[in-house]
Order: C-alpha cells, then sequence, then structure tokens
C-alpha cells in the first residue's frame, strides 16, 4: 500500500509539473533530432497550432524563418556550451501561417523519454519589437511637428535659448544658426522679461500647469511685434525650463483695438450663441440666456439677474471661483474648463464643467463670460462605461478562475469529510477546514454566476405575482429574526418584459441583505409603484446602520462588502440583472437610519405571455 502511495504521489507530481509547463507564458519544446516531441500550449498558441499532433509531423526546421536557419544548430549548440540557461538570442520564427514571429530563446539540453533532446524556451517579443518601431516613428513625428509647426516654439533656461524652430527664428528674422547665439535679452527688453519671470513664479507657487504669455518682441531689423502663447515647466537637460509656444499676434491686436468700439454686438451674440451662458460683474449676474437658466435650475432670467453668483455654485468652489474672477479681470485669456458644482434652488446639485472669460467694454464696463457646461449625462456615460469594464474582467476571470478552482474543491471537500470520520476525536479542525471550503465554493459559484451568458429566455410577465412569491419565501425567514415585512403596492398590476427566475433572485438578494443589516431585528419596507415615466418603481428600505458615504458609491464593485461573510457579488450580480432588463439599480443610505434600494423596471403594454 505505501508503494501504490508512493507511486500515485509520483503521478500526481508530474501532472502538477505538466500543468506548470502548460500554464507557463513562454512557449516551451522539446525535439530529438530535429523532430518536435513536446510543446505546450503557449508555443502552440504562438504557431496557431491546437493540438501536438498538429506540428509532430513537421521537423523543426519548418518553423525557423529560412534566414535564420542555416546558423540555427550552430547558435543553440553554442549557448549549451555556454552552460548559462539565462543567456537568450534573437530570432525568427514563421507559425502555420507562414507569418513571422520575433522571438527570444534560450536553449538547455535534456533527457527524453530516456533519449537526448534539446529544450527550448520562447519569448514572443513580436509586440515589444513593434513597441520599439513605433516609439522610433513617433520620435521622429514629433521631431517632424516641432520643426514644421505653425508656432514659434521655444525652451529657455537660465537666461539662454536652449530650442528655437525655425518658425520662430523666422518671426523675429533671423536664421536658425543665429538664433542660438542670441539671448533673450536681444529679443525682448529686459522689463519685458522680467514681467514675464514673475509670472512664471509666481504660477509655480500656486502648482499652474498652463502659464499664458503675453509680451512685445524686437525683430532683427528693431520693428516691435507683439506676441501671445501659452507655456509651462518642463525638465530639460535635468535643469528646470520654460517651454513655450508664441503666436505673433500685431495683426491681430489692430483687429481687437477696432473691435472694442462694437460693444453693443456682444448682447446679440451671447443671445444666440448655443452655449449655456452667464454673464457677471463682481459676482453680481448680469444676464444668463436660456440654455443657462437651465442649467442653473431657474425658469425665468428675473430669478437669477440681480443675484450673486455664488448663490448658484457648491460652498466648497467659492474660493476657486473667487481666484478665477481675479485671474480672468487681468487678462484677455480664457480659463481651460474646469469642474464645478451647482446647487439648484430646490437643493439638487449638478457637476459641471465652467470656462470663463474677460469681455471688454460690455454697456461701458470689463465684466466676466462663463460658460457652464451641464455634466450629467457625460458623468453617467463614463460610469456606464467603467461599469462595463469591470464586469467584463469580472466575467473574464471567472471563467478561467472559477472552472479551475471548482475540481479540487471537490477534492478537498470529500478528503475533509473522509478524515473527519477517520479522527473524531479532533472535530474542531475539520469543522473549520470544512466551513472555509465551504466559503471558497460560495465565491466560486458566484463567479460562475458571472461568467455564465446571459441568453436567458424573457416573456411578458405580471410583475406583481413575482414579487410577492418572493415576500411569501421569506416571511418565515422574517419571522425568525424578529423582522417585520411590510410591502405595499399601487392600484395597477404591470407587465414587464423579463426572466422571472432572474427577478426573483435580484429580489431575494437584496431582501436578504436588509435582513442582514438588522441582526437584532427590525422592519423592512417594500414598495412597488407604477409611475408616469413608464416605469415600475420598487423601493426596498431597512432600519440598519447604514452604509458610510465613502462606500456607497463604490457598493457593487466585487469584494466590497459591509458585511463580515460577505463577497460583495451578490449586488454586482443583481445589477448586471437589472441592466440586463433595461432597468436601473440604485442605493442610497443614512448613517443610523438605513439604506435603501430603488430598482426601476420599464413597463410593457402587451398582455402578458401565455
Amino acid at each position: 500500500m505505501e508503494i501504490l502511495g508512493f507511486g500515485d504521489k509520483l503521478k500526481q507530481s508530474e501532472e502538477r509539473y505538466q500543468h506548470l509547463v502548460h500554464m507557463l507564458p513562454d512557449g516551451l519544446i522539446v525535439y530529438i533530432e530535429d523532430t518536435i516531441v513536446f510543446a505546450n500550449r503557449a508555443f502552440l498558441s504562438m504557431i496557431g497550432a491546437l493540438r501536438l499532433e498538429d506540428i509532430t509531423a513537421y521537423p523543426i526546421k519548418t518553423f525557423v524563418h529560412p534566414d535564420y536557419w542555416e546558423e540555427f544548430t550552430v547558435t543553440i549548440n553554442y549557448i549549451i556550451r555556454e552552460a548559462n540557461p539565462f543567456k537568450s538570442v534573437y530570432y525568427k520564427l514563421l507559425n502555420l501561417n507562414q507569418e513571422t514571429v520575433e522571438v527570444e530563446m534560450r536553449a538547455v539540453a535534456v533527457e527524453f523519454d530516456g533519449k537526448s533532446a534539446m529544450q527550448l524556451i520562447i519569448h514572443d517579443v513580436s509586440d515589444q519589437k513593434r513597441m520599439e518601431a513605433s516609439l522610433h516613428e513617433k520620435d521622429h513625428l514629433y521631431k517632424s511637428l516641432m520643426e514644421s509647426v505653425v508656432a514659434g516654439v521655444f525652451v529657455g533656461q537660465r537666461d539662454t535659448i536652449v530650442y528655437a524652430n525655425p518658425y520662430l527664428a523666422e518671426m523675429f528674422g533671423y536664421t536658425n544658426e543665429e538664433m542660438f547665439k542670441l539671448s533673450p535679452f536681444d529679443l525682448v527688453t529686459a522689463n519685458e522679461i522680467e514681467e514675464v519671470r514673475m509670472l512664471v513664479f509666481a504660477a509655480m507657487a500656486k502648482g499652474v500647469n498652463q502659464i499664458p504669455l503675453k509680451f512685445k518682441g524686437i525683430k532683427k531689423d528693431g520693428s516691435i511685434i507683439y506676441l501671445e502663447g501659452n507655456s509651462s515647466i518642463i525638465m530639460f537637460n535635468g535643469q528646470p525650463s520654460l517651454l513655450g509656444t508664441i503666436q505673433d499676434v500685431t495683426f491681430k491686436r489692430e483687429k481687437e483695438r477696432l473691435l472694442r468700439d462694437n460693444a453693443m454686438l456682444y448682447q446679440k451674440i451671447i443671445k444666440f450663441v448655443p452655449e449655456p451662458i452667464v454673464l457677471s460683474d463682481g459676482g453680481t449676474i448680469l444676464y444668463v440666456n436660456k440654455l443657462a437658466m437651465q442649467v442653473i435650475g431657474v425658469n425665468d432670467a428675473k430669478d437669477a439677474v440681480g443675484k450673486s453668483i455664488f448663490d448658484f455654485f457648491h460652498p466648497v468652489d467659492h474660493e476657486t471661483i473667487k481666484d478665477t474672477m481675479q485671474f480672468i479681470m487681468s487678462t484677455d485669456n480664457a480659463t481651460p474648463f474646469q469642474e464645478r458644482v451647482i446647487v439648484h434652488p430646490d437643493g439638487q446639485c449638478i457637476d459641471v464643467e465652467l470656462s470663463c472669460i474677460r469681455i471688454n467694454n460690455y454697456m461701458g464696463k470689463d465684466v466676466m463670460l462663463s460658460v457652464i457646461r451641464d455634466l450629467t449625462d457625460r458623468k453617467r456615460s463614463e460610469e456606464i462605461l467603467i461599469r462595463s469594464e469591470k464586469l467584463s474582467a469580472i466575467g473574464q476571470l471567472a471563467a478561467g478562475v472559477a472552472h479551475e478552482i471548482r475540481n479540487p474543491l471537490t477534492a478537498l471537500k470529500g478528503f475533509t469529510q473522509l478524515l473527519s470520520a477517520r479522527y473524531p476525536e479532533q472535530p474542531h479542525y475539520f469543522t473549520i477546514m470544512s466551513n472555509e471550503i465551504d466559503r471558497i465554493t460560495l465565491i466560486v459559484n458566484e463567479f460562475m454566476t458571472l461568467a455564465k451568458p446571459h441568453f436567458s429566455q424573457f416573456s411578458n410577465e405580471p410583475f406583481k405575482p413575482i414579487l410577492q412569491s418572493v415576500i411569501s419565501v421569506l416571511e418565515t425567514q422574517a419571522i425568525l429574526l424578529n423582522i417585520e415585512l411590510k410591502a405595499s403596492y399601487d392600484q395597477s398590476n404591470p407587465i414587464v418584459y423579463c426572466n422571472v427566475n432572474q427577478l426573483k433572485q435580484v429580489f431575494l438578494n437584496v431582501v436578504k441583505n436588509a435582513f442582514e443589516a438588522m441582526p437584532g431585528g427590525g422592519e423592512v419596507v417594500i414598495s412597488a409603484v407604477s409611475m408616469e415615466d413608464g416605469y415600475v418603481h420598487i423601493r426596498i428600505k431597512d432600519g440598519g446602520p447604514g452604509i458610510p458615504e465613502e462606500l456607497i458609491n463604490k457598493i457593487g464593485e466585487p469584494f466590497l462588502t459591509t458585511k463580515e461573510k460577505g463577497t460583495g457579488l451578490g449586488i454586482m450580480i443583481s445589477s448586471r440583472i437589472i441592466e440586463a432588463h433595461k432597468g436601473t439599480l440604485q442605493l442610497s443610505s443614512v448613517i443610523n437610519e438605513g439604506t435603501v434600494v430603488e430598482i426601476k423596471l420599464p413597463i410593457e403594454t402587451q398582455e402578458p405571455s401565455l
């Protein structure tokens, strides 16, 4: 019996070794006298084969690029003689479609089935080579773009010009060679340079990334040009430097001087521009167009005009907006769009992005024009995209991990029970092992639920019986837990297009969560109401301790749970089911008052399926 046990262990060890070899990310092959006798899955995938039998009939020469075959055997023997298994060489192989695969190979002499053989470990570097080529192309592209960009580009470092593109040299009337012999003081007056230096220092102190530039330049012929642009602080050759792009705006300045006399034109432009726009003077609103009224939550312009702009922004943004106002009134440049929070008169908060610019001579004064864009739809789309990507990733992980774990778990469970029966004098350890295996099994089963394709049969069904059946199942458990289960419905019995079992699974998950939130008993209130928006609204409220604010938006992420033995997958699965039913599932919570789960499902107008 001992010899048999040793043989079994040896066989298991060999199987585990083969499994590890097949799980290697790099390709591994063994060949004897130029004939392949073994290949792992990574190598089969690399050359486009499905099974080892697909390639064993071929000599290894079949998979070596013709340009590399002549030196192949010599090189392999050289690597083996070096006795360094980590030494690799670059080679090109061919897959079954005769496509080139760039690799790095290591070789070692081995015995296989009692015969001398060669083992090659092959690392696919095709993507790496393509990336290197792409980086080289990008480097060349960026250089070409910098040289041909229609703007003056410079890098200044300690009163020295260390880079200037041809356009900048031409702007000042110099050649490129002449530019590098000049100092900034040859191109800009000392006063202007000092102003730029102070502006840069102030921006660095505030942590501003983009530093606007506006100064006068001196051309080679002595004439003055007006320049504007943007700059930022970069590290160049290990030193802080100023990277800037500037344009000759001399002609533009002349045009602007003429346009300033047409102040009344602003009113017409602002009235019909297709952006939400607010004009303010010192923080007092002077004008709002119709789109802006919708964003700030008022129905009439008189509800906003004359009020402070701070009445409509969240207090956390007030100081930043004050700084923006001061900056705007000292420059002609617009601020980049920045996220802010607007508070409607009814207390509702919405995310917006805000950009401001100074408007000269509006009704005889300089005012601030603000463009405010509602980000609600964009934020919702981003959240849906992120959630979709997470679900996709979890589904892929589930498919791979759960399948591999399930079979070993069955063996562990069986042997634990066997050992427990054999050694009844020490049940404590076996009980712990069994409980933990059960917990792993639970997680694996929930993983498999995520991984299963959702090709469920949908049909039109009355909604009320679905919810009633779940409540009837849970009533007994509620009594045992000292929980009062209250349910209310409106007079309608809406029809929903659904998979009945999946909806029952969702309601069971949510109500059981409510039970578990109240270990000492309490009250769970369930209501279902058909609304004019075409949805049936289901509201499930518990009287538990609530969920902290910092966690409420993360509920539904895998393994995030407030329960001691929870997995965090229940709400994720429920959300996925509701989304498949074209509905929504949202949570809200108040500490020490409880948590509310609100589910919306679209109502069908057709009769239920027979």
